[in-house]
């Protein structure tokens, strides 16, 4: 598998374009979120571009809008084709509705108070979900082992996306995972992580929005991507955890914009180099690309739909 990882416009780094993350070969697309409307029509001019492909898997790590503003356009765009075999991998919380209940304890609600909260609070997955139906493609609950592809779905564990559905529900507690500066909110936390092997015979781990807490099995992975867009202090949890984290190859997925709430990596940028990392590979420079062989270069590559200024290729 080869991966490219979606950048900004136009050198348009105001928007939050969110993430999107491609991972194909020759009839296979996994589509690992698609935060922005900019993004389907990369995807699309992708798939166009490549008609050996026939089937697309679409993971969606997490509720959030910068993950997931762009998925519904490319179902659309996918039903219109007709060539697809399509999958949607999401975390579908109302099979776990009595779990979840139990996790809350709290006396005062039922099975369907409980429902109706958790379709209100996952909004986007729950839009998500009856759209694909809505075409007939399937919709595949995104367990750990759950193979996508030639990929496989590695967390959270069924109790971790549990907990954050409790949490996010109960208002008694407090909304966060995780522990010190690394702490998520809820809604980030439980990501779904999708381990991948790629041509280069690396593994790499991407895991969104993650609370650090939920990620294991870091020293297995040759690729690493560094949760929450490069925040800095989910990116030292996960140094931490490394048996030698200068052996290890970072991927960051940016979402600098102008907004308060944007996800921009510079702080963990300078960290990395005063601690004599090697450079993370990130989308904030553009397009983020691994093929196989090694080394690196950069190049400016005039595309249908620009994505960014720059192409990172590793050959």
């Amino acid at each position: 598998m080869k991966l490219r990882a979606l950048s900004h416009y136009d050198g348009d780094t105001d928007t939050r374009f969110g993430d999107c993350v491609l991972l194909y070969n020759q009839t296979s697309l996994t589509v690992y979120d698609c935060g922005h409307a900019k993004h389907t029509n990369a995807v699309t001019s992708f798939l166009i571009s490549n008609p050996s492909i026939s089937q697309v898997h679409i993971v969606v790590s997490h509720n959030d809008s910068d993950h997931t503003k762009g998925v519904c356009d490319l179902l659309d765009w996918l039903s219109k084709r007709e060539k697809y075999e399509v999958k949607v991998y999401s975390h579908q919380y109302l099979r776990h509705i009595d779990t979840i209940l139990d996790k809350i304890d709290d006396g005062r609600r039922n099975r369907e108070s409980l429902k109706r909260t958790l379709l209100e609070i996952f909004d986007n997955i729950k839009t998500i979900i009856e759209r694909a139906q809505q075409y007939n493609f399937s919709t595949v609950e995104a367990l750990k082992g759950k193979s996508v592809g030639t990929g496989v779905i590695v967390g959270p564990t069924e109790d971790e996306f549990t907990d954050v559905a409790a949490k996010a529900v109960d208002s008694r507690v407090d909304d966060t995972i995780g522990e010190g500066d690394a702490e998520e909110t809820v809604m980030n936390a439980a990501s779904v992580q999708l381990k991948y092997k790629l041509e280069t015979v690396e593994n790499i781990l991407l895991c969104g929005d993650a609370t650090p807490a939920y990620l294991k099995s870091l020293d297995s992975y040759e690729i690493i991507q560094l949760p929450h867009h490069g925040q800095l202090d989910d990116a030292k949890a996960v140094f931490s955890t490394l048996k030698d984290s200068y052996s290890k190859k970072y991927f960051i997925s940016d979402n600098t914009g102008s907004g308060a709430n944007s996800g921009g990596s510079d702080k963990l940028v300078q960290y990395m180099k005063d601690e004599y990392y090697n450079p993370a590979m990130n989308t904030k420079n553009g397009i983020v690309a691994i093929n196989s062989g090694s080394g690196v270069r950069v190049e400016t590559k005039p595309q249908g739909v620009k994505l960014g200024e720059m192409n990172y290729r590793f050959w």
